[in-house]
């Protein structure tokens, strides 16, 4: 680990890194995405890079380069084992919270963020005190950052987009996701203070771990606020079916969705009960509105034989 000499008190940017050795173009994309930051209208914030483990040494060496291009503001964390992108980002969240950053902003490897990302993400949370989740919405771009048309994306994709049609905001934004919108907070769009990410850490899977601690956030902490001026840029690689958890965990990454995501419903479900934000008899419609809402997820996605079994869970006993 690279000494830190960011100031107590700045905000986090938090970036989980694995290189595999394929090539430059990954580097590039890791360049491209810290360069975003330094383009902040905001100047004042830290980054916290987690390599998850990469095997090859030319990877590691460049990611290491980071800190020694920005010392003031970037520092390495190298984790020996790789445990995936949720693993990563709790120890970013801890290194946040031991630094006392009042918030986190999560921003993936290959992805941009908008230049105003942390200028206006810093005056909510200012103004707004009831709020603790900021997120915005994104335009997808390829492996040459070239946008990609609306008709490319995957049916989950758009149907992101189209939640932001009518966004969810508020408390208990856990209910609306579980049961309207679905997933609406693509990762590298949302900032959380740093108390709420603490509390409900990513779980260590792979595949939708962030959409499990979105809802747990959701109904652990206060208020969502969405902000629709700095979207972020998603890189696609055109090749790849989605995002690159989708690519790496291949076919079964859909059915791991569902029960990531099943488990996910379940403990908001139980965070909000022990709070008493809702009552024991809610609990049954909501996981079956939960799971209403999720099967015609996959049933977009083309995974009827999933819909079907996420259904019949739905009309059956819980």
């Amino acid at each position: 680990m690279h000494r830190d000499h960011a100031p107590a008190g700045t905000p986090a940017f938090v970036m989980p890194h694995f290189g595999d050795g394929s090539g430059t173009a990954d580097h590039d994309h890791l360049r491209q995405a810290v360069a975003s930051l330094r383009e902040q209208t905001d100047p004042f914030w830290q980054l916290v890079v987690v390599d998850d483990g990469s095997p090859h040494r030319r990877d590691r060496e460049r990611v290491r380069a980071l800190h020694v291009a920005d010392p003031e503001r970037v520092v390495v964390l190298q984790q020996d084992v790789n445990r995936g992108q949720g693993f990563c980002r709790n120890v970013g969240v801890r290194w946040a919270a031991a630094r006392g950053a009042p918030f986190v902003l999560f921003l993936d490897a290959d992805d941009l963020a908008h230049p105003r990302r942390l200028e206006r993400t810093r005056r909510i949370f200012a103004e707004h005190p009831e709020v603790d989740f900021v997120y915005s919405t994104f335009r997808v771009i390829d492996e040459n950052g070239l946008p990609v048309p609306r008709e490319r994306l995957t049916p989950s994709v758009r149907e992101v987009l189209d939640s932001h049609e009518r966004p969810v905001e508020g408390p208990n934004a856990w209910i609306r996701i579980g049961a309207e919108t679905g997933y609406t907070s693509l990762t590298s769009t949302v900032a959380v203070r740093t108390a709420l990410a603490v509390a409900h850490p990513f779980p260590e899977v792979r595949g939708s771990e962030d959409a499990h601690a979105w809802l747990r956030m959701a109904a652990g902490g206060t208020s969502f606020k969405y902000e629709p001026a700095i979207p972020a840029r998603y890189r696609i690689p055109q090749g790849a079916a989605g995002s690159s958890d989708r690519a790496r965990i291949g076919p079964d990454y859909y059915r791991r969705k569902t029960e990531v995501d099943t488990d996910g419903f379940r403990q908001a479900l139980a965070i909000a009960l022990r709070r008493g934000a809702i009552e024991p008899a809610d609990a049954g419609p909501l996981l079956s509105g939960f799971r209403r809402r999720l099967a015609l997820t996959m049933e977009r996605e083309g995974r009827a034989d999933l819909a079907a079994d996420i259904l019949a869970a739905a009309d059956g006993p819980d």
